[in-house]
């Protein structure tokens, strides 16, 4: 289980104080297993071999839409604020304050304010690289299942009504991106190196995306999540045991298992038929 998604996001439960969110947190996330096989059969698949490139516009295009989440946690910050500047009550303005603080340290890496380089810079590299140039850029290559998930994650952060919703989204959010980055890292590089015939000094810069977000960032990540949900709770006085992360999670994992079923799998099962 170690090289699993699971084995990779459990264990980092076990620095969570005892409460009702650890609890539940690992609860959720130990259930849903084949959610997890699936995205993980996705990954194998993709790397298992080289790729045609249509297949692989289909899947950097995708792919990227479930995690562009820097913007989305800015526009949570940004629901926070307007809650002070439409005159809406908060009981503790302080703790306010301090849950948007919070939510700013998930970004700072992506927006370069910490670091010299945008994480869509990197992105766009990695992708630009595998492909050959950049025409998975363009919006034909977005698949619907993509957009699903896009969709209903910003539902979530930014159009459901209640701020807890989109806290609980960006919490799981940031603990399975912590999963995903650890487990395909070395799926990637041996796909380079093997398939592609990239050097170590090309890999390193090709996957710099995927390398700069393994380690402590996505986890450094989480806990900040996890500090602007309890902050919020102490500037509103919400009980966050009285919410649970069942359907969050499991619809996070069904729409992205979706996603890499099709432009892993499926898609690319046609396209090469097709070529």
């Amino acid at each position: 289980m170690a090289n699993s998604l699971q084995g990779i996001i459990l264990p980092v439960f076990e620095a969570v104080p005892d409460s009702h969110i650890k609890n539940d947190l690992a609860r959720c996330f130990s259930e849903h297993s084949h959610y997890f096989h699936a995205i993980e059969n996705g990954f194998r698949a993709l790397t298992r071999q080289r790729q045609d490139p249509e297949a692989l516009c289909a899947f950097f295009h995708s792919w990227s839409q479930t995690n562009n989440s820097a913007v989305t946690v800015a526009g949570i910050g940004n629901r926070l604020t307007l809650l002070l500047h439409r005159g809406q009550h908060v009981g503790d303005e302080a703790a306010l304050l301090r849950a948007l603080t919070s939510l700013d340290r998930i970004i700072d890496e992506d927006l370069a304010v910490t670091h010299r380089v945008l994480h869509a810079d990197m992105f766009y590299r990695m992708a630009t690289d595998i492909v050959g140039d950049d025409r998975w850029l363009s919006r034909r290559y977005l698949h619907p299942a993509a957009k699903e998930f896009k969709d209903w994650k910003d539902h979530n952060s930014l159009r459901e009504r209640d701020h807890v919703i989109a806290l609980l989204t960006t919490l799981a959010h940031e603990i399975y991106t912590h999963g995903e980055v650890e487990f395909i890292l070395p799926l990637f590089r041996r796909w380079l190196a093997e398939e592609y015939g990239f050097t170590d000094a090309a890999i390193r810069q090709t996957l710099a995306w995927i390398s700069v977000h393994t380690g402590p960032t996505e986890k450094n990540h989480f806990f900040y999540a996890l500090s602007a949900l309890q902050h919020f709770a102490e500037a509103t006085g919400v009980t966050i045991a009285d919410y649970s992360l069942d359907d969050i999670v499991s619809t996070y994992l069904a729409k992205k298992a979706a996603v890499l079923d099709h432009v892993c799998l499926r898609d690319a099962i046609e396209v090469e038929a097709v070529h």
